[in-house]
């Protein structure tokens, strides 16, 4: 499709992938963690931060809901396309990506999907592009939350469907803590409410429908929070020892009952 998909000229470009952002320091820290994130999948074929269940489960509960909101055809934007594992259940759909890692979007051209290196805030995109937007695990590191979206929502055609994945009632202890190696990770929390009101009172949207994922034994996800700290702690160890133990439905199905989720899925229409 080329060119006309965009809004502007690309600056330069890496290889073949147009570039439309500069890079600078939030640029560089994301760059930062891809590369460790693909050091370690070369190294041993791990995700380093998130179990591959976990992320399975999390990328199945998106990949249901384009295939309910999708149509043969159709075209559809990543926003954050990391890898390109999400688009590569959708060969049949016209598949777009943008990302900041010239290394992911590599990896994401080579399964077929057009991309581009652009910050959310930089969308290169024309206006009403796509029958279909995506963004998962993208609004949590965002710099300008409100922008982003309404960038997003930009490219969407009227009657378009926005879905967007982040993670719901997430302690960022860990990413606020000097300790951690990246200036810049997860910098907001969100919940079912905080979700509502930001995209149907700020952004003027309608909600359709939610889908949470991903349970995972944690202290900070208990339901039922006890007295003392290392209490928590113990529960939530004593639930990942068990894991063998049970079988897979009986497992998932205690979780579901004692630990919040850790991600959300939000089905939204202009």
């Amino acid at each position: 499709m080329g060119q006309e998909i965009y809004n502007r000229e690309p600056i330069s470009f890496h290889g073949s992938i147009p570039v439309f952002s500069v890079q600078n320091e939030y640029t560089n820290n994301y760059e930062h963690i891809s590369a460790d994130h693909l050091i370690s999948l070369r190294r041993n074929g791990i995700n380093p931060w998130i179990p591959e269940d976990l992320w399975v489960q999390m990328e199945n509960s998106t990949v249901e809901l384009v295939k309910k909101y999708s149509k043969p055809g159709d075209m559809i934007l990543d926003v954050g396309v990391g890898l390109g594992r999400l688009l590569s259940y959708f060969p049949h759909l016209q598949r777009f990506g943008m990302d900041i890692s010239f290394s992911y979007l590599e990896q994401a051209q080579a399964k077929g999907i057009e991309v581009s290196y652009a910050k959310v805030e930089d969308m290169p995109y024309k206006e009403e592009m796509f029958d279909i937007v995506v963004c998962t695990d993208v609004l949590e590191h965002v710099l300008d939350l409100n922008l982003c979206i309404r960038k997003i929502l930009s490219v969407l055609q009227p009657k378009g469907t926005l879905i967007v994945r982040v993670p719901v009632r997430e302690d960022l202890a860990t990413y606020a803590a000097t300790s951690c190696n990246y200036k810049f990770v997860h910098l907001r929390n969100f919940d079912e409410y905080s979700l509502r009101l930001l995209f149907e009172r700020i952004m003027n949207c309608k909600i359709i429908e939610t889908m949470v994922a991903a349970y995972v034994p944690s202290a900070s996800r208990l339901k039922y929070t006890l007295v003392f700290p290392l209490l928590n702690r113990i529960v939530a160890r004593f639930f990942w020892e068990v894991r063998s133990f049970l079988g897979n439905r009986f497992y998932n199905a205690i979780l579901k009952v004692l630990f919040h989720p850790a991600e959300i899925n939000c089905v939204i229409r202009k």
